[in-house]
């Protein structure tokens, strides 16, 4: 992700933080901290201690600093919960690009090649929610530990008051999520956990269908209970989970229809070609003139030396100085004539790009895109009974 950096990695994982992460960070904190008078009222309750001396939680910028402890701590806690299904699919064989926290949480980016199984997946996705709930189980009982044998009080010193404040509430946050985690609707990994048990007895996409469908109606509770109680929160959680099951349904569909279509069958067999010393603009103009998204590049020679893309002319401003030739990488890949439709997405998720050349030995036969991709998603064809 542009919008991302990268901090280090685990496990060979990269770990990337977002923007909307460190955004968010200052937010909690103020959040957290300024509602500290009714969560330790709460903590009281749960873990059965009374009558703590809150004036000392809550003096000066005390509050906030706990707010910004709470949130760091349990943004460790989503990373161990993503860990967890990043350690898990590893073990399945599936590849892991990244791992990036973010606004709302973490995404692990998992890439199973097509060759996941209803156990691999099942596993996978409850991996999470066990780390969560592992979590907050532990951090619960160093809370009530705090309570048993310090005998919490008003008289308690401020450093036991501020353990108990943060492995309490952290024991309450994550125990939270992984009941949020396990609804069993997308793209929470409940629905994950679901479709994996589905798939079992159904086709993969019959089980996703399934899956997202229940995905649906939660998210139809959610809504309606946000629009009585007025509670944003759940109005955009409902659209989270909408939307979240919507497009996993339509992934799904449009993988498994891909996977029975080879390329030859569509790809485009005129094939527009560019020298690496004609301008962006002229490359463009071509690119427009033809209706395709890119094509290859070639020197003097008559040798291609690399693909171009309106993608990599988009945004640049020295399209009329800057040549083909200076803008490609140099490296010549694609797909051979008797891959799939699938084969050539992955591909294009891999390298990044949004068109590929289909060989047949060294030779060039066709261009497959993006696009061509898309026309057999449901949204273009309609969604499969």
């Amino acid at each position: 992700m542009e919008d991302s950096i990268k901090i280090g990695s685990l496990a060979g994982v990269p770990v990337r933080l977002h923007i909307t992460f460190l955004l968010i960070i200052p937010v909690f904190s103020y959040v957290i901290g300024s509602d500290i008078t009714y969560t330790v009222g709460l903590l009281e309750a749960v873990y059965g201690t009374e009558n703590l001396d809150i004036s000392l939680l809550a003096a000066g910028m005390t509050p906030y600093l706990l707010g910004g402890a709470v949130t760091l701590c349990l943004f460790a806690a989503v990373f161990l919960h993503e860990m967890a299904h990043c350690l898990t699919a590893m073990r399945y064989g599936h590849r892991v690009n990244e791992v990036t926290l973010m606004l709302l949480g973490g995404i692990s980016e998992i890439d199973d090649r097509g060759r996941s199984t209803p156990k691999s997946e099942f596993w996978t996705a409850i991996s999470g929610p066990l780390a969560s709930l592992f979590i907050g189980i532990l951090s619960g009982a160093v809370a009530y530990a705090l309570v048993r044998f310090t005998a919490l009080s008003a008289e308690s010193p401020l450093p036991d008051l501020i353990l108990f404040y943060i492995f309490g509430y952290l024991g309450i946050l994550n125990i939270f999520l992984f009941l949020f985690n396990m609804i069993p609707a997308f793209p929470m990994d409940g629905g994950r956990i679901l479709r994996g048990l589905l798939s079992l007895k159904y086709s993969r996409t019959r089980a996703t269908k399934t899956a997202s469908d229940i995905g649906k109606v939660f998210a139809v509770i959610f809504a309606v209970a946000g629009i009585i109680w007025l509670n944003f929160l759940l109005i955009l959680i409902a659209l989270f989970v909408f939307l979240g099951a919507t497009q996993e349904n339509s992934m799904t569909v449009l993988s498994e229809r891909i996977k029975a279509v080879k390329v030859t069958d569509v790809m485009n067999t005129d094939v527009a070609y560019v020298h690496d010393t004609d301008s962006l603009d002229d490359v463009a103009s071509r690119l427009v003139s033809q209706k395709v998204t890119g094509c290859p590049v070639i020197n003097d020679l008559g040798h291609v030396i690399g693909m171009i893309s309106i993608h990599d002319i988009a945004g640049r401003t020295d399209t009329s100085v800057m040549t083909a030739g200076g803008v490609i990488s140099g490296d010549i890949f694609g797909v051979t004539a008797n891959a799939t439709l699938y084969d050539a997405m992955l591909m294009m998720s891999d390298k990044e790009v949004s068109v590929l050349p289909v060989f047949e030995g060294t030779e060039i036969i066709g261009l497959v895109s993006s696009e061509m991709i898309l026309r057999y998603s449901p949204e273009f064809t309609g969604t499969l009974g």
